[in-house]
């Protein structure tokens, strides 16, 4: 399994909250690939979710280590330090990630959160609490509460008590553990009994009247309901307008840049000019988003990208020759300064697109496939199994020549004459592959297979001349004989038939018909026939037609009677398949 499907696996799982599951699938990933920076955070967010802080703190330092300026890395750090209780450590990591990705909503999200903890703890007394664990009679208080006494019995919730008594960050570690919260809630009965007895009373009766509420406002619900929805998608609205005015700030902001902003960050510049490009791209101005691509790379020549994206735009002008010239040129320098191997694979990617486009189809095979080497996608493989059929259709129609065919089978029906069916094989393979489309060349070797008694091969290449010219008589001959050697006399009749009504005098079709019409008199029994019969749908359809049953009780019970149904032609040409196929025997 890739690492991309085990990153998708490990999503799932964590969009399910199994985390344990999640941590092992991306470690999995990981092991595949060790320089991924989204699988160390993906991993972080899920030891989150187990409030297994330290290992969290630990990805997400990794993730930042290997890809510095994304901001999600800072993201995960600022949760996992924020779990860990360590409030300005959060901030700080948060407010870094800002710096590489000013209003990133998780950053600025995360600032909120940690902000409002850090009143939160202020104003209610979080350090009191901490004063309240470190009771030296914490156990025997523990001990005494019905609720909480059987935590004790758990293996890890003793040395939680213990951190919780020695520790004064541990409190926000294990805060959302629910044996801590009811822990808590006791401490506080203890402290306050008249507070809580009271919160108890007021919880009494704010359930009482919740009952009631929904005993005379269940009419309402549906209104209620509605009016949830409609505060939710005025929500969603005021969200998705902030978001377009953020975007629209943030537009604005690099519209208003110049070159100037940038005298010493060449990176800077060339990305910059890279994104000029690509809006100039994207409206079809491909003049000026050459322009632009090519000062991108002037500024940092590293820039690998932008020499894909000019690429690009030379292709849109059909300037191929100038697309493969940057492909190239991106592939060389990407392998110098080892850029992502992503952008080498869509270089050679496109370099193959240009190929395609000046029908030089080996060299765009053979770039497909170095893509796929560098990252496989399945828009590649489709490419290369495209390409790879255009170039096999290519040789194969350069192949086909009819003016050799025909030399080929008049070979063939000399070798035929003198009985060397081996060699005349051999001819008449020579001439299909340069005319595939005469049906003739399909019998004429079938009767070869026939003479070789490879009665399977004969009917396929009969089959091949009838799928070309439906009404060859010659070929549904052949075909009749080779289903009687078969076995199947009911398809063989049914093909002498039609060769019949086609050519009324054909002499084969003539002596076949009649075989079949023998053997349905002979009194014998062949168990093969049979057998092979009843594996055909129309001898199963016969059989379980309720009139034809009938008909074949009367044949033994009452004759005459029988003799009356079989004057009617569609039932009387049924019985004769029955018989044809063994099935009747009126020997």
């Amino acid at each position: 399994m890739s690492a991309e499907e085990l990153k998708a696996k490990g999503n799932a799982a964590f969009s399910a909250k199994n985390y344990t599951e999640a941590v092992d699938f991306f470690t999995q990933a990981i092991n595949l690939d060790p320089n991924n920076h989204v699988l160390f955070s993906n991993r972080s967010a899920s030891y989150a979710g187990l409030h297994k802080y330290d290992q969290a703190l630990n990805d997400a330092e990794k993730c930042i280590a290997i890809k510095p300026d994304w901001g999600k890395g800072y993201g995960r750090k600022g949760a996992a330090m924020h779990g860990m209780g360590d409030f300005e450590g959060a901030l700080k990591a948060y407010k870094d990630g800002l710096a590489h990705e000013p209003g990133l909503a998780m950053l600025t999200n995360g600032i909120s959160e940690v902000e409002a903890a850090m009143r939160a703890e202020q104003s209610s007394g979080i350090k009191g609490i901490g004063n309240l664990l470190r009771r030296p009679d914490l156990v025997e208080i523990i001990a005494r509460s019905p609720q909480l006494a059987p935590f004790l019995a758990q293996p890890d919730f003793p040395g939680i008590v213990q951190e919780l008594q020695t520790d004064s960050n541990a409190l926000m570690k294990h805060l959302n553990d629910q044996r801590v919260q009811l822990l808590l809630q006791e401490l506080l009965r203890m402290q306050n009994p008249d507070v809580f007895r009271h919160a108890e009373e007021e919880e009494i009766k704010r359930r009482k009247a919740k009952v009631i509420m929904e005993r005379n406002c269940h009419a309402s619900s549906s209104w209620m309901f509605a009016l949830q929805e409609e505060a939710e998608e005025a929500e969603r609205k005021r969200q998705l307008e902030e978001k377009k005015r953020k975007e629209a700030e943030e537009a604005a902001r690099k519209a208003a840049m110049t070159e100037n902003d940038f005298k010493d960050n060449p990176k800077g510049l060339s990305e910059w000019c890279k994104e000029k490009g690509n809006t100039f791209y994207k409206n079809k101005q491909f003049d000026e988003a050459i322009t632009w691509y090519t000062k991108a790379y002037e500024a940092d020549n590293e820039n690998i990208a932008v020499l894909t994206n000019r690429a690009a735009v030379r292709f849109e002008q059909k300037m191929y020759e100038e697309c493969i010239e940057d492909c190239r040129k991106a592939i060389e320098e990407g392998r110098k300064c080892r850029a992502d191997f992503k952008i080498i694979s869509r270089a050679y990617e496109r370099l193959g697109n240009a190929f395609v486009k000046l029908d030089r189809l080996q060299e765009a095979s053979k770039a497909y496939s170095d893509a796929l080497v560098e990252n496989r996608t399945r828009e590649v493989e489709k490419k290369l199994k495209d390409v790879q059929k255009q170039i096999a259709d290519s040789e194969k129609n350069a192949y086909i020549n009819p003016e050799i065919s025909l030399q080929e089978k008049e070979k063939g029906n000399a070798l035929v004459k003198e009985s060397k069916f081996v060699e005349a094989k051999a001819a008449y393979d020579e001439a299909i592959r340069r005319n595939p489309k005469d049906h003739t060349l399909y019998s004429n070797r079938a009767l070869c297979f026939m003479k070789l008694m490879e009665w399977p091969a004969a009917k396929a290449d009969c089959d091949k001349s009838l799928e070309i010219e439906p009404n060859f008589v010659r070929a549904l001959e052949r075909r009749g004989n080779c289903y009687m050697m078969l076995k199947e006399p009911t398809k063989a009749m049914a093909d002498f038939r039609k060769g019949l009504e086609l050519d009324p005098n054909n002499q084969g079709c003539q002596i076949g018909l009649a075989r079949v019409e023998s053997s349905m008199f002979s009194g014998k029994r062949d168990e093969q026939t049979v057998a092979n019969a009843m594996k055909d749908p129309e001898i199963q359809r016969i059989l379980q037609d309720p009139v034809i049953n009938n008909v074949l009780r009367n044949l033994q019970e009452n004759p005459s009677a029988a003799q009356d149904a079989l004057k009617d032609p569609v039932i009387a040409e049924r019985i004769q398949k029955l018989a044809a196929a063994g099935i009747l025997s009126f020997g």
